[in-house]
């Protein structure tokens, strides 16, 4: 075996390694998608925020059920032909991130934004309570609807 085999015998062990070494990581903790929420003052709104860099739109559903926000999808894993990587930390995988409101809120009147990773979400507090309804979300470049 000459130098170049040898070589290449080492970077393809090392590359197996790390894909089974991040399979089995992702397959435990998986992609969390961090959130916050707040009242907006002077308003009967809470808005909702949550940081899904380099998610695409059409991998994201929103979704209002009476008191909880619910947001799921799946981060794709970036693989490709020829990578070989070095270090994976970034979190991949499905998920579902609930959001209790201890408010009832209007589906009819909530409103969500996606731009520059973050998905932001505004709904309308009432009285009474509704049934479960899917929000579409709309980006700030087209200004209209994707789903």
């Amino acid at each position: 075996m000459d130098l170049e085999d040898m070589h290449n015998e080492v970077l393809r062990a090392f590359n197996d390694s790390c894909v089974i070494a991040t399979r089995h990581q992702h397959r435990g903790r998986g992609f969390r998608p961090e959130a916050d929420a707040f009242y907006q003052e002077g308003s009967r709104e809470i808005v909702v925020r949550f940081d899904l860099p380099g998610m695409a739109l059409d991998d994201i559903e929103l979704l209002v059920d009476r008191r909880e926000l619910v947001v799921r999808g799946e981060r794709r894993f970036p693989g490709g032909e020829g990578r070989v990587y070095q270090q994976v930390e970034m979190d991949y995988g499905p998920f579902e991130r609930r959001v209790r409101l201890m408010v009832d809120v209007d589906p009819d009147v909530t409103t969500a934004t996606y731009e520059a990773g973050i998905l932001e979400v505004r709904l309308s507090l009432v009285e009474q309570e509704t049934g479960a309804r899917k929000i579409d979300i709309q980006t700030t470049e087209t200004g209209g609807e994707a789903s």
